[in-house]
């Protein structure tokens, strides 16, 4: 028992070290050469693997070209094996696109003639389906947005860890879903801070222009009141919201419903 609290201790002071003053991501130092600007990331989402990211950020037509992406992929991100896991962030070169907001999955079903059954891997043809069901890493978590307002700057820009919504002075910041609150304070780089814990490796984190109307070891409930954005209309106001999970930050707009 000792050790798991030790853990989850660990994760919290980790996960307030990720969101503190610290502007460079964990594993990159100051000598790294700067990437171009048609390299992205990509956030590995449940039943996604290397084929199919392929396929999607190259277009490409047939295997041999998917798996030549593969290998693109699997050299910019120094993998020896086609594993990955969910969380996992992949850099993606030498591309424009971007991650969608649907996990990239085969199709639930391909139909084989027996005139095809002995076709070569190599003259396989595979479609991506039109529109994808969703199927979210965390099947039994929904989370709501905690203030309703236009995204002003996106998960991946600028390095942003989540996302950046527009709000109104004295707006209500609500929790995206039951927890307990591990941290309610100030953070030298989004001042004052919410952190809440839903699960031993799921948190999400409110901050930037609230007042927090809750402290650390309150339970709370989905939809209860957290923090109310400031007042004054002098700046604009925003709300930063992240969702970390394993202490890796995924992009929001994955988890939430649409707006």
């Amino acid at each position: 028992m000792l050790s798991i609290l030790n853990r989850k201790k660990a994760d919290i002071l980790l996960l307030l070290f990720l969101i503190s003053g610290c502007s460079v991501t964990i594993g990159t130092g100051s000598t790294k050469s700067k990437e171009t600007l048609t390299d992205t990331y990509h956030y590995v989402r449940q039943g996604e693997n290397l084929f199919r990211i392929s396929k999607y950020y190259y277009e490409g037509e047939n295997t041999a070209e998917i798996l030549k992406g593969v290998e693109k992929i699997k050299k910019a991100n120094n993998m020896s094996t086609d594993s990955i896991s969910p969380g996992k962030r992949l850099k993606i070169p030498s591309t424009a696109k971007k991650q969608p907001n649907y996990p990239l999955l085969p199709p639930t079903a391909i139909t084989t003639s027996p005139s095809t059954s002995s076709t070569s891997k190599s003259e396989t043809k595979i479609e991506q389906p039109g529109a994808v069901e969703y199927h979210p890493i965390l099947p039994d978590r929904a989370f709501i947005w905690p203030v309703n307002g236009k995204i002003i700057c996106n998960f991946g820009e600028l390095n942003n860890q989540g996302i950046d919504i527009l709000v109104e002075p004295a707006t209500e910041v609500l929790a995206a879903d039951d927890g307990k609150i591990v941290f309610a304070g100030t953070t030298s780089k989004y001042q004052e801070t919410i952190i809440i814990e839903h699960s031993s490796t799921t948190y999400t984190v409110y901050s930037h222009d609230i007042d927090i109307l809750v402290q650390k070891d309150d339970y709370v409930k989905k939809g209860t009141p957290v923090a109310k954005v400031k007042s004054g209309t002098h700046r604009t106001r925003y709300i930063h919201f992240e969702i970390r999970i394993n202490n890796v930050a995924v992009n929001p707009v994955v988890y939430l419903p649409q707006q």
